[in-house]
């Protein structure tokens, strides 16, 4: 069976409990990452802390 995990831009280590419990099956682990721009246009973010987030997460992958 394929397990996809949602991994939000705050809970990027390699300790992460989602993580952590499927670590026998690798192979059928995908991790969801989302770079919602529509999310963002909701509140007033600093646009520096989006940049460190976004490329943050795509690093992790």
């Amino acid at each position: 069976m394929t397990i996809g995990i949602w991994i939000l831009g705050n809970q990027l280590h390699s300790e992460q409990a989602a993580l952590l419990s499927c670590q026998d099956d690798k192979q059928e682990t995908h991790v969801i990452l989302i770079e919602s721009h529509d999310y963002i246009k909701k509140r007033p973010y600093h646009q520096q802390k989006l940049v460190l987030v976004f490329s943050a997460m795509r690093h992790f992958c």
